[in-house]
């Protein structure tokens, strides 16, 4: 006896994505005395924070906005970090691809959306 099973599928549509795209994300040091390690890749160059004490303090806090202006477009990074040892913020302005790596910090606030783990409690 054979089944024969049939699944109807609808073809998808991508709904339309609106521009500018901003994308803002914070993180605070889980030991604000210490601070944490934030290490920022645009094209070749490395930025450090953190990763040793007397030549990279530590970040107190790192907020990060990423806007896309429209398609096609590159994006637009903007990060203040708040160093330990200091009372006024650094502010890299860079454009095009970057990345970033964050530890020994906790993320306190993100506009994306909730299941994707880049929320506040992984919600």
């Amino acid at each position: 006896m054979a089944f024969t099973v049939l699944f109807a599928t609808l073809p998808a549509t991508a709904g339309q994505i609106e521009y500018p795209q901003v994308i803002h994300t914070q993180y605070e040091a889980v030991d604000q005395k210490a601070g944490g390690h934030f290490v920022l890749w645009s094209e070749r160059e490395k930025i450090f924070y953190g990763l040793d004490q007397k030549l990279f303090p530590g970040a107190k806090y790192v907020d990060i906005t990423q806007v896309t202006p429209s398609v096609g477009s590159i994006t637009l990074t903007y990060v203040e970090v708040r160093t330990v040892s200091s009372t006024t913020s650094d502010y890299l302005y860079l454009a095009g691809n970057v990345r970033f790596r964050v530890s020994g910090m906790t993320l306190k606030s993100s506009n994306f959306p909730a299941g994707g783990g880049m929320t506040p409690g992984g919600q």
